[in-house]
């Protein structure tokens, strides 16, 4: 099943957590006294408390719509099994928000239809669902565009039928069939181009290249304050996509794929004390499933992204965590028209918006955008600073004109310092500067300069116009005492600013300021 996991995310991980679900749902079981109902309702909270993982948490719902259906009951009927598929089948789908073809749920979905209402005998009704599963399952592969591009079904919905078949088998005293008749063809899609896999319409996060760059976190929130949904509201703010909270007023269950990690556990602890925290790298974790098992999936293409130029490897990782695909350069490492272009088909975009961040970096992004083969517009950001304010405003989830128009709004509007520190005497703009003062410029021109880097700084931010918001990135060379003083200079001249602090890692400018 690790092998067969494409979707959502191709982290071969899905059988694992299937396992470590069910083992806790069968320990909690073992557990209850022995009557219907208290077994039922133990394997639901052990489900609960130890799913893993997308697939985990659904099957913990589907075991919630045995609990449902047996809450009262003292012997198991056919028509309990029945209530039990269309309760599951309910709960399922209410922890996703937008369900996809060809998934675990679809394959529930069809298996419940199938075994209806009625049948007297429960040992009949699961071998219905039993039978009908090969045709769900073995569906799911044209179904998901993910699937069909790796050539396999889909690996929730094939453990979801090895656990009713497992079922069964114990019905009929038989050992459980460790090679079912669902077909799982070889890995096909190294062959299929990116562009021909079309994107899978409504469902849980529709840019399925979302979990670039993103992490899967999960946790658990015993006797949470507020309810599952009023939780997963706020947290699909911050989720790339596979926002799942399941729960009651007992326990919540997280699984979330995001950019922003720091955000969702921060939810979490907002509506109680977190536990069983799990954070993991997606793109490191679907690189090793590419690796163990030759499936390779290729990633529809998006609509829009973005390339943004920077100089360190703070600006890097931030820039990922806000969708981008970050290009190393700037002051004396401008990138190439070729290194440009490349970046720009990384982008997997129909349309991409360059911020070249360097004035020097403006003519080789306008060459690479006469030469790409997708559409391109260069903002012709000049500083790192308004480069980082423009992409704050880029949102790939909205309509391409619009995206644009608000990207290219926010660069016009940006205000950033630069400081650094001047290697010879010289006159800038004017003024005369002598060699190792510190010089600031505010959207390219001096309007600071000094013996003391943290005066001219505060100086500079004193030129601005009431910002709500200053992002202080502090270079490679800068230790932890000169950014404090730069801080609290930048607190001083702006009173009413929030300041944040974030080490940008970048060379030859001590400190570096965007404005909001």
């Amino acid at each position: 099943m690790n092998a067969l996991n494409v979707y959502p995310v191709p982290d071969g991980d899905t059988g694992t957590n299937m396992l470590h679900t069910i083992r806790s749902a069968l320990a909690y079981a073992r557990n209850a006294e022995p009557t219907v109902a208290a077994v039922s309702a133990a394997a639901a909270q052990g489900a609960l408390m130890g799913a893993r993982g997308n697939s985990g948490v659904i099957l913990s719902q589907i075991i919630r719509g045995l609990k449902d259906a047996l809450a009262e009951k003292t012997e198991i009927t056919g028509p309990d099994i029945c209530v039990a598929y269309a309760s599951a089948r309910e709960h399922a789908y209410k922890a996703v928000t937008q369900p996809a073809p060809g998934t675990m749920l679809s394959a529930l979905a069809d298996i419940a239809d199938a075994v209806g209402h009625g049948r007297e005998d429960p040992g009949e009704v699961l071998k219905i669902a039993v039978d009908a599963g090969v045709g769900a399952v073995e569906r799911t592969q044209d179904a998901n565009p993910m699937n069909k591009a790796a050539g396999v079904v889909d690996a929730g919905a094939r453990g979801l039928w090895l656990l009713l078949d497992g079922a069964l088998a114990k019905l009929e005293g038989r050992a459980p069939r460790a090679s079912a008749p669902v077909p799982v063809a070889k890995p096909a899609a190294a062959a299929v181009p990116a562009a021909a896999v079309p994107a899978a319409a409504g469902h849980e996060g529709a840019d399925v290249a979302s979990w670039k760059g993103a992490y899967d976190v999960q946790f658990l929130v015993p006797f949470p304050s507020r309810p599952p949904e009023v939780v997963k509201e706020k947290m699909m703010e911050f989720g790339a996509d596979c926002v799942l909270v399941v729960g009651d007023e007992t326990a919540l269950k997280v699984h979330v794929h995001t950019l922003q990690p720091d955000k969702i556990i921060a939810i979490g602890m907002s509506v109680g004390r977190i536990s069983d925290v799990v954070v993991e790298d997606l793109e490191a974790m679907a690189a090793e499933h590419e690796r163990t098992t030759g499936i390779v999936v290729p990633t529809p293409r998006g609509a829009i992204g973005v390339v943004a130029v920077l100089p360190g490897d703070g600006f890097v990782e931030v820039a990922r965590s806000m969708g981008a695909t970050p290009l190393r350069g700037g002051a004396t490492m401008n990138p190439s028209t070729q290194e440009l272009l490349d970046a720009i088909r990384a982008t997997n975009a129909d349309h991409v918006l360059v911020l070249p961040n360097d004035k020097n970096v403006i003519p080789a992004a306008r060459q690479a955008a006469t030469l790409a083969d997708r559409d391109v517009t260069v903002v012709e950001t000049r500083t790192v600073p308004q480069g980082m304010s423009a992409l704050v405003a880029f949102d790939a989830t909205h309509a391409v004109p619009d995206v644009i128009a608000a990207v290219q709004r926010a660069a016009r509007d940006a205000h950033g310092i630069e400081l650094t520190h001047a290697v010879r005497d010289s006159t800038v703009d004017g003024r005369k500067v002598r060699a190792g003062d510190a010089i600031a410029l505010l959207d390219g021109k001096l309007v600071a300069h000094g013996a003391d880097e943290a005066d001219v700084l505060g100086e500079a931010a004193g030129s601005l116009e009431d910002p709500s918001l200053l992002t202080l990135y502090f270079g490679s060379s800068v230790g932890a005492e000169r950014v404090d003083r730069a801080r609290d200079a930048l607190r001083r001249a702006c009173a009413g600013a929030e300041v944040e602090v974030v080490d940008g890692g970048q060379p030859h400018y001590p400190f570096l300021v965007a404005a909001e």
